[in-house]
Parts: C-alpha cells; sequence; structure tokens
C-alpha cells in the first residue's frame, strides 16, 4: 500500500512538472497566451476601422467649421479701426477625406480690402476652389463691414509702475532709466490721436534689494490695429547702501529789505540725511544744504516763529533729507 502511494505521488508530480519545465511554467503560458489574445483583440479593432474609415469617408458629408481670416493688401496711408473677426463660420459639404483635412488644418482666408464692404461668400469660395468636390453652403457673417482712416504715426513716452521694497540702508542711486524711454504707436488716426502714454504690461515688483536692478519688461498689448515700434524695453536703476551724515547751518533770510536785519533764536540748524556711503567722504569737505526763511513769511506771521526751508544745492549728490532740529525758531528784526 505504501508503494502505490508513493507511485501516485511520483505521477502526479510528473505530471504537475514536465520534462524541461520549471514549476509556475503552466501560469507563464497562461500569461502569454491573455497578451497574444489582447494584442489580437487590438489589432483587430484597429483594421476594423480603418476599414470604416475607408469605406465610410469615401461619401458625402457636412461640415461647419471656424476658418481663420487675415486682412489682405491694405493702402500704405491708411489703417483699420477696428480688427476684423478672427474667424469666419463656413457651412461645407463634399468628400469625407477632404473634409477631414479642411478639419484638421483649415487654409486662412486672405481679405482683399477694396470697398468698405467685404462679400465673404465669395472670399472663402476663391480661397476654396482648388477643392472641386467641396460645396460651400453659408458662410456666416455673409458681409464683413471694414472702416479705413488715414494712418499715422505719435511717438509717446513709456510709464513703468513700479513696487520696490528695499533691504535696510539700501535704496536708489539717482533716477532709472528706461531703454527706449518712449515708443511710436502707429494706427488709424481716431486710435492714435488720444494715446498720452503707454504702459508696461505689469507692476514691477521687487523685495529685498540690495543690488543694482537689470531687467527686461514687456509692453502692454496693443490692439491689433495699433502698431508698436517696440514689444519690451530695458528698466536699468543702481542701488547703494546709505549711512547717515550730518551737518549744522546758519540761517539767511531771502528777499530781506534794505535796512532791515532779521535775527534767529536757535541761529542754525542741524539737518541729518542719507548719503551713499561711496559718496560720503566728498560730501563731509562741504556744506550740501542751505537754510533759509523767506522774508515774506515773517511779514505774514503772528505767532513769532517761523519753520526755516531746507534747500539741497549739492545736486551732484544724492543726499536724503531725513530730519532737522529745530521745526522752527523764533525771529526778531533789527532796524540799521
Amino acid at each position: 500500500m505504501a508503494e502505490i502511494k508513493e507511485h501516485e505521488i511520483i505521477t502526479r508530480i510528473k505530471n504537475f512538472v514536465r520534462p524541461g519545465t520549471k514549476p509556475g511554467a503552466d501560469e507563464d503560458d497562461a500569461r502569454f497566451l491573455r497578451r497574444e489574445k489582447i494584442i489580437v483583440f487590438i489589432g483587430a479593432y484597429i483594421m476594423a476601422i480603418s476599414l470604416w474609415f475607408i469605406v465610410n469617408l469615401g461619401g458625402s458629408f457636412n461640415l461647419t467649421l471656424n476658418v481663420p481670416v487675415e486682412p489682405g493688401n491694405i493702402p500704405e496711408d491708411m489703417a483699420l479701426t477696428e480688427d476684423l473677426p478672427e474667424f469666419v463660420q463656413v457651412s461645407i459639404s463634399g468628400d469625407g477625406w477632404q473634409l477631414l483635412n479642411l478639419y484638421n488644418d483649415p487654409p486662412t482666408v486672405v481679405i482683399n480690402i477694396e470697398e468698405s464692404e467685404v462679400n465673404m461668400f465669395d472670399q472663402v469660395r476663391q480661397r476654396l476652389s482648388y477643392l472641386q468636390e467641396v460645396d460651400i453652403a453659408k458662410v456666416q457673417p455673409l458681409i464683413l463691414s471694414v472702416n479705413l482712416e488715414p494712418k499715422i504715426s505719435k511717438k509717446v513716452p513709456v510709464k513703468i509702475n513700479t513696487n520696490l521694497q528695499f533691504q535696510n540702508r539700501y535704496g536708489l542711486v539717482g533716477e532709472p532709466s528706461y531703454s527706449p524711454d518712449s515708443i511710436t504707436v502707429t494706427g488709424a488716426e481716431s486710435k492714435i490721436a488720444g494715446i498720452e502714454q503707454w504702459e508696461v504690461k505689469d507692476t514691477l515688483r521687487l523685495s529685498d534689494i540690495r543690488n543694482d536692478i537689470s531687467t527686461t519688461l514687456e509692453l502692454e498689448g496693443s490692439e491689433g490695429v495699433i502698431e508698436l515700434s517696440e514689444q519690451q524695453i530695458r528698466f536699468e536703476a543702481n542701488v547703494s547702501e546709505f549711512t547717515e551724515g550730518e551737518t549744522t547751518v546758519y540761517i539767511r533770510t531771502r528777499g530781506l529789505p534794505r535796512g532791515q536785519n532779521v535775527n534767529y533764536n536757535p541761529s542754525s540748524v542741524t539737518i541729518k540725511f542719507d548719503v551713499p556711503i561711496e559718496q560720503y567722504a566728498n560730501v563731509e569737505k562741504i556744506q550740501p544744504y542751505d537754510v533759509y526763511v523767506p522774508y515774506s513769511k515773517i511779514v505774514e506771521d503772528e505767532t513769532g516763529f517761523v519753520t526755516p526751508d531746507i534747500e539741497l544745492i549739492a545736486n551732484e549728490y544724492e543726499l536724503k533729507l531725513r530730519s532737522f532740529q529745530p521745526k522752527a525758531v523764533a525771529y526778531f528784526t533789527v532796524l540799521n
């Protein structure tokens, strides 16, 4: 009995593990067969779809599609006052294969602008005349109205909106520069006459600035009927670290009549200002500010105190007034 059981076990093992195979080979074969069936099914499906297209696209079909439009020849001294539509809607019928090509790559219709009204049906028909088996049923809009005016050009300044935030103690040295700082706009007279400036597309926003600024800015997009001489400009600005300077200046009187003198108490003003570090040594050697009181202010005053005016006279340096003390001074006049 033990021998039979052993024989049955050996037979079953041989049936499971065939000569030249390893355990699990049957599963691999099953997966391979499933992949073969899937590949055969996909191939048959593609062939069926292809045959359907070959058989059916040989017939006649109706199709509505958008056909791109562009302006054609316009007199050099004239310009459109409004943009042409980007597309016209065309209803056509014909051979399926030709319609499929049109749908995938519709041709652009270049409109010849010779009169104030353009027959779009004729324009589209001329453009598609190379397709002999395609009939045009409808074009929308059928009639396109266009308006031309004398073309003019005008040079206008560029406007840049900025939001610049500097690191502590840093700031601009001088005014930023634009290159170019103006552009030429060209188009119909009614469109150009009211343009006084042209803005940069987006506000220039920078933060934590400590180095010089140099960047390219895109100009605001124009209407199709307005041409710009430039599409972008270069923005540049010098940045420097500032330090604090201080000076004391005696108060003078401007416009003082002959025979009079005005004394102030205190007689001088202490001014604090910011100066670029690289300019500090030179500024220390000069008196960069003038402090004065116009005599007319004294004549009009009824309090006995006036606020002196602070004037920067060293304009070759980039100084920024921070504060001055005192804010007001007493005065008295002396007659000679």
